[in-house]
């Protein structure tokens, strides 16, 4: 018995990446991106983390409630005249 789960692309914090194959690939937009410097160059950089889109992760446990919100914020705003 297969457990399902959601997955990345289904998310509205993902967005798919810049590659050859972006149906693939992308990145979480749910929290800040993390800063990480390069120890050879010294060259700061900022990061979402890159996930593939049949990842997941725990972070909605069944609760749907916050998606739903954000959502509508979402929508509102697109809807909102400029």
């Amino acid at each position: 018995m297969s457990i399902l789960r959601p997955q990345c692309s289904h998310c509205i914090y993902w967005v798919s990446g810049d590659t050859s194959d972006t149906s693939k690939s992308g990145h979480c937009h749910r929290y800040p991106p993390g800063i990480y410097v390069n120890p050879q160059s010294g060259t700061v950089i900022q990061k979402f983390p890159t996930t593939e889109h049949r990842h997941w992760c725990g972070e909605w446990n069944n609760d749907d409630a916050v998606l739903k919100g954000m959502l509508a914020q979402t929508a509102a705003k697109t809807a909102a005249p400029q």
